[in-house]
């Protein structure tokens, strides 16, 4: 199979359906062309968001009478209804409603997502990119035995991230960015980076105890959210799609 077969075939595929054996073969020329998996993540990653955000649309809770008194009331009984849904132009009419508002909320969420004080947390993404591991200092302790450590070590007010509730940890670390201090440690679930700062240090607005934020830079995906004054911010190499499937295995906050 060729490249241009491949991407084609490519294009058909979605996450959680079976491939069939022509799907297969253009998995497996993705997985040795880099170009070709790029594309794929990108497109996997385009669905995950959409199907995300057409799950934020809920309907009224009375759709259902309110269609029931339109049947009555064109005297066409249940039957006609029922008819009338299942055509071909109704079910068309109603996929690309369904579309239409499933695009406008993703644009909404997106929007959402260039939140004030982003540009300094995409800073330390880019610092930690260029990371080799010898900046972390070798720890054997777990995430909730780290707040004597970090105050030794000029970062106060740590307070654990609770969906990684004592998690072991191998290596931590405080740096500082523009002079304020930022505490680092990395763990072992998904070998995941997690840095905590205080919000007001960087000038960081999030709702308070909202969802994850996701994004993306140099090869890196990282999610913050913000609790109290301390944003948390979970890391690691791999692609927006990865960490959104990686924050459903935590805990509830």
């Amino acid at each position: 199979m060729n490249t241009h077969d491949a991407e084609m075939l490519l294009r058909c595929h979605r996450a959680g359906r079976e491939p069939d054996s022509r799907l297969q073969k253009a998995l497996r020329v993705a997985e040795e062309n880099p170009e070709l998996a790029k594309m794929l993540g990108a497109q996997m990653e385009f669905d995950a968001q959409i199907v995300e955000a057409i799950h934020y649309i809920i309907p009224p809770e009375d759709l259902r009478e309110k269609l029931g008194a339109l049947s009555e009331a064109s005297g066409s009984g249940k039957r006609g209804l029922r008819s009338q849904m299942s055509s071909p132009a109704v079910l068309a009419a109603l996929a690309g409603v369904l579309l239409f508002v499933g695009v406008i909320v993703f644009l909404v969420m997106d929007s959402m997502a260039n939140f004030t004080g982003r540009e300094a947390i995409e800073r330390m993404l880019d610092g930690t990119t260029k990371m080799n591991g010898t900046e972390f200092e070798s720890v054997t302790t777990t995430t909730a035995q780290l707040g004597d450590w970090f105050y030794m070590r000029g970062y106060e007010g740590y307070e654990m991230p609770p969906e990684l509730a004592a998690l072991p940890v191998i290596g931590s670390r405080v740096f500082r960015q523009d002079g304020k201090p930022v505490a680092q440690f990395v763990v072992e679930k998904h070998d995941s980076v997690v840095f905590e700062f205080h919000a007001t240090d960087f000038g960081v607005q999030l709702p308070a105890d909202g969802d994850w934020q996701v994004l993306e830079q140099g090869g890196w995906a990282a999610a913050v959210r913000l609790h109290d004054d301390r944003c948390y911010m979970i890391a690691f190499r791999g692609a927006k799609a990865e960490m959104q499937t990686f924050l459903k295995t935590l805990p509830k906050k």
